[in-house]
């Protein structure tokens, strides 16, 4: 292949699935260079479909997952056994809680890992507190941090700590933040890291920007669009902070403009909001990024006491909605959504080899065969292979 002119070795790798990419990557430095190099990433990542991955906010042993690369194209749902919540998603990274107080963050593609302890300084929603950041370190390397913002001592303001951990342990930053009262805002979930900062939006639309990296912290003061729904949230679209909130007409997609000087929400796009006929009364959307939308309707039966909880995603390159199924009783009133695009790229801190016998380390396994598509039974066998070895 490393004779082939370069626009027909980009033809064959374009129609090379992830995980034969991330081999390819480890077996040929001339193709790894080639296969890392900024154009041909941008161009390949544009063609890849998002996975979805789904469970209840409160944790369970049940995932639900979509890959748009299987033939069936309808949400399925695996037991694992641990209880899990999905936390964040970043640059092909996930962070997930077990219930038994520990984190994990994990690149599925590569199948690598690390798990981290809790910050003392949880105290509240993990979700919302966590933020999870990825850099570029190197044209094949990333970095990743997990931090933690907490409230401080109650004073006539809010002030803010931040608990950073790179792999190995928590490190308190003495950095804080003084702001006018406020609390973040519980109903967008995770924060948003665009630009080498995590950001949390607060109750009054003004927005908590952390660089992990030099620990700088501010305070953006900016007010939410007039007229924004309580169907709203917070995402990352093109490298800026977005607001994506509907109702029964359009979906209107808004992006924060000029953050460091004069910082503006700015009406991007209006998309028609097709399927709410079709759902019922309790509508929600629960995730975007650039090439999809994810809405939830409840759909309520009044003779059978009933609630069918029905999941539809809007394609942006095809421009159609599209039923993906139904949401199982198990999940109760609140779902945490994840629309998640895998990375062949390796992550400094992340661990490959993953030891036997450990309730976390079987569910991890599974997970991440639901996000790159392989059988769970292939992921097992593979990785008890590289733990017999080890």
């Amino acid at each position: 292949m490393d004779s082939l002119p370069g626009h027909l070795l980009d033809k064959v790798l374009f129609k090379t699935d992830l995980r034969a990419l991330a081999m390819l990557c480890c077996t040929n430095t001339s193709l790894q260079s080639h296969i890392q190099n900024p154009s041909f990433v941008s161009e390949y990542y544009s063609q890849i479909k998002s996975s979805l991955l789904h469970t209840s906010t409160r944790g369970s042993v049940n995932i639900g997952y979509y890959n748009p690369h299987d033939d069936s194209r309808s949400l399925k749902i695996k037991r694992i056994s641990r209880e899990c919540r999905l936390l964040g998603y970043c640059s092909g990274l996930l962070l997930l809680y077990f219930i038994d107080d520990r984190l994990c963050v994990t690149n599925p593609v590569r199948k690598k890992f690390r798990f981290l302890t809790l910050s003392n300084h949880m105290r509240y929603d993990a979700r919302m507190v966590l933020g999870l950041a990825v850099d570029q370190t190197d044209r094949t390397t990333k970095s990743f941090k997990v931090v933690c913002i907490f409230k401080m001592a109650k004073t006539d303001e809010t002030r803010y700590g931040f608990d950073i951990n790179a792999g190995d342990s928590w490190t308190l930053s003495k950095t804080t933040l003084a702001c006018h009262k406020s609390n973040l805002d519980y109903s967008m979930k995770n924060p948003i890291y665009v630009d080498g900062s995590l950001h949390w939006l607060r109750n009054d639309g003004s927005i908590i920007a952390f660089n992990p990296e030099t620990e700088q912290a501010r305070l953006i003061q900016i007010e939410l669009p007039h007229g924004l729904s309580s169907r709203t949230v917070f995402a990352s679209i093109d490298n800026s902070l977005t607001l994506v909130s509907a109702n029964e007409e359009v979906i209107c997609v808004y992006s924060l403009k000029n953050i460091l000087s004069d910082p503006k929400w700015v009406l991007m796009k209006q998309i028609h909001n097709g399927v709410i006929k079709k759902i019922g009364v309790e509508w929600y959307i629960e995730a975007y990024n650039s090439k999809c939308i994810v809405l939830r309707g409840d759909q309520k039966n009044t003779v059978q006491f009933s609630c069918a909880r029905l999941v539809y995603m809007y394609d942006l390159i095809d421009n159609k909605w599209v039923a993906m199924g139904s949401v199982p009783t198990w999940s109760y009133a609140s779902l945490d959504f994840i629309l998640f695009t895998p990375s062949p790229s390796s992550v400094v801190g992340l661990d490959e080899i993953l030891a036997c016998g450990d309730r976390n380390i079987s569910s991890l396994r599974l997970i991440m065969g639901l996000v790159d598509g392989s059988s769970s039974e292939k992921v097992e066998n593979k990785l008890g292979r590289m733990s017999v070895e080890e």
